[in-house]
C-alpha cells in the first residue's frame, strides 16, 4: 500500500500539472484585469468592442499615472496585457479604435494601442480596426514587448494618418514639410516572438510589420498590404497639404528640384516588413507584401553577428520589392517590377540574395531592375517560368540605391568590392561602375561599363 505522503505528493503534482480552466470575460475592462494575472486561459466573448467604452476617465487617469517620463519618448498604451504565460482566445473578436481617441492620451509619448507586455503569452484570432478621421497617433496598433510571445491569426485594418495620399514625399520623420502623424500596424520588440498567419491591411502612412529589437524572431505566412497612388494624380490635387506647399517634396528629383515628379507610383504606406539594427536573428518565411513602399526592408547592422533570413517570400506591386543591406540571406523568393525595382542592395556586407523576377513588367515609370553596392555580396537573379521578356531594365552593379530609395532621385556609383553576380535575365544588361572591384559576373545578356557609356553617349544622327 502506498504511503499517505506519496499519495499527497501525487495529488500535488496533478494539481500543478493540470491546465487552468478557460475563463470567459465579457468586456475589455474585465479582459485587462484578467490578463494582468499569470497562467490564465482566457476567452473574450465574441463580438465587437469599442475602445472608447474602455477608456473611461478612471482608466485614462491610470494611463497618465503610469507613463514613465524618464524616457524621451515613453510608450503610452490604451490597453495592456501584463500577465505571463497566458493563452488569450480572441477569435471572432473585433476591437474598434476611433482615431479621435488618440487625443485623449498623454502627449509626448509613443502611442501603442495594445501592448502585450508580459512574457510567454499566446494571443489568438483578434481583429483590430480603426474608425474615425484621417489622423494618426505617431505609434502603432499592436506592440509585442514581452519575450516568448506567439501571435496567431491576428488581423489589423489600419487607417488614420496625416498626411495621407502622398507616401513619404512630404517627409517621413524629419525633415517634414507638413506636420506628420504616422499610424503603423505591428511592432515587435520581444525576443522569441512568433507571428503566424497574421495580416495587416494598411490605409495609413506607417509600417505594416516592423521589428525594432529582440532576437530569435520568426514570422510565417504573414501578409502586408498597402495601396498605391500615381504622382501624376497627386499633381492634379486642387486642395490639401501638397497643393498648399506647391507640390514640393523632401527629395531632390533627377533635375535637382525638390518637387513631386510625374510618372511614378508611390505607396501610401511605409514598408510591408521592416527590420532595424536593434533586432537580432530574424526569419521571415512564406510572407507576402503587396503595394507597400518596400516589400521587405532589412536594416541589419554591418557588424551584426547573425543573419536575417527571407525564405519563400513574395513582393508584388511595391515601390521596391526588396531593399537589403548587411548579413541577409534571401532564398526561393520573388518579386515584380510593376511599380519599382526588384532589388536595391544598398550597401553593407556579406549578403546572399537569390531572387526570381515575376510579372509582366512595369506599369509605370521604372528605371532599373536592380542596383547593387556593398562588400562581399553574392546575388543571383532569374526569371520565373513563363515570365515574358520585359523592357531592358538594367542591373546596375557598383551603384547605390537612389537617395532614400526614391525613384525620381538620381542613382550614383558606390563602392562594391568582391561581388559575385549571376543573372539569367537576358533582356536586362548589366552596367558596371568604376567602383566595382574584384567582381565575378555571369550574365545571359549584355555587359556595359558606365565609363564607356559616358564616353560615347550617342548622337541624334
Amino acid at each position: 500500500m502506498k504511503s499517505a505522503a506519496f499519495l499527497a505528493f501525487m495529488l500535488f503534482l496533478s494539481v500543478v500539472a493540470a491546465p487552468a480552466a478557460e475563463r470567459e470575460v465579457t468586456s475589455l475592462a474585465e479582459l485587462a484585469q484578467a490578463a494582468a494575472q499569470d497562467h490564465q486561459q482566457l476567452r473574450l466573448r465574441p463580438g465587437v468592442y469599442r475602445m472608447a467604452d474602455y477608456l473611461t476617465p478612471e482608466v485614462l487617469a491610470a494611463i497618465r499615472e503610469g507613463v514613465d517620463r524618464n524616457h524621451r519618448r515613453p510608450p503610452v498604451p490604451m490597453l495592456v496585457f501584463r500577465g505571463h504565460h497566458n493563452r488569450i482566445d480572441l477569435r471572432e473578436v473585433v476591437i474598434e479604435i476611433d482615431t479621435r481617441l488618440y487625443r485623449l492620451l498623454p502627449q509626448g509619448g509613443y502611442t501603442r494601442c495594445l501592448i502585450v507586455a508580459g512574457s510567454h503569452n499566446h494571443l489568438l484570432g483578434l481583429t483590430i480596426r480603426n474608425t474615425g478621421p484621417e489622423q494618426g497617433s505617431g505609434g502603432n496598433l499592436l506592440s509585442i514587448a514581452g519575450d516568448g510571445t506567439t501571435i496567431e491569426d491576428v488581423t489589423l485594418h489600419v487607417q488614420g494618418s496625416f498626411p495621407y495620399g502622398y507616401g513619404d514625399l512630404l517627409g517621413k520623420g524629419g525633415p517634414n514639410l507638413v506636420p506628420l502623424q504616422k499610424q503603423s500596424g505591428i511592432q515587435i520588440l520581444g525576443s522569441g516572438t512568433r507571428m503566424l498567419r497574421c495580416k495587416v491591411f494598411s490605409r495609413a502612412f506607417g509600417h505594416c510589420f516592423y521589428i525594432q529589437a529582440g532576437d530569435n524572431i520568426r514570422l510565417e505566412d504573414c501578409y502586408a498590404e498597402g495601396s498605391m497612388r500615381a504622382t501624376t494624380d497627386m499633381l492634379r490635387d486642387t486642395s490639401g497639404p501638397a497643393f498648399k506647399i506647391h507640390f514640393r517634396s523632401v527629395y531632390a528629383n533627377r533635375d535637382g528640384r525638390y518637387l513631386i515628379t510625374p510618372g511614378y507610383m508611390k505607396s501610401l504606406s511605409e514598408d510591408g516588413f521592416r527590420t532595424y539594427g536593434g533586432a537580432g536573428s530574424v526569419t521571415l518565411i512564406n510572407c507576402t507584401a503587396v503595394n507597400t513602399r518596400a516589400g521587405f526592408e532589412i536594416g541589419a547592422r554591418d557588424d551584426a553577428p547573425t543573419k536575417t533570413v527571407i525564405e519563400n517570400c513574395v513582393a508584388r506591386g511595391c515601390e521596391r520589392a526588396y531593399l537589403i543591406g548587411s548579413h541577409t540571406i534571401v532564398r526561393r523568393s520573388r518579386g515584380d517590377t510593376e511599380h519599382g525595382p526588384l532589388l536595391y542592395l544598398r550597401g553593407g556586407r556579406e549578403s546572399d540574395v537569390e531572387l526570381e523576377l515575376t510579372g509582366p513588367g512595369p506599369a509605370s515609370l521604372v528605371h532599373v531592375l536592380a542596383t547593387i553596392a556593398g562588400e562581399n555580396h553574392r546575388v543571383r537573379l532569374t526569371a520565373a517560368p513563363g515570365t515574358p521578356a520585359g523592357p531592358a531594365l538594367p542591373i546596375l552593379a557598383g551603384f547605390g540605391m537612389p537617395a532614400h530609395g526614391e525613384m525620381a532621385s538620381a542613382i550614383a556609383p558606390a563602392p562594391t568590392p568582391n561581388l559575385t553576380l549571376i543573372t539569367t535575365l537576358a533582356s536586362s544588361p548589366v552596367i558596371t561602375s568604376d567602383t566595382l572591384q574584384d567582381a565575378k559576373i555571369e550574365t545571359s545578356g549584355a555587359t556595359l561599363t558606365d565609363a564607356s557609356l559616358r564616353a560615347s553617349p550617342g548622337s541624334w544622327q
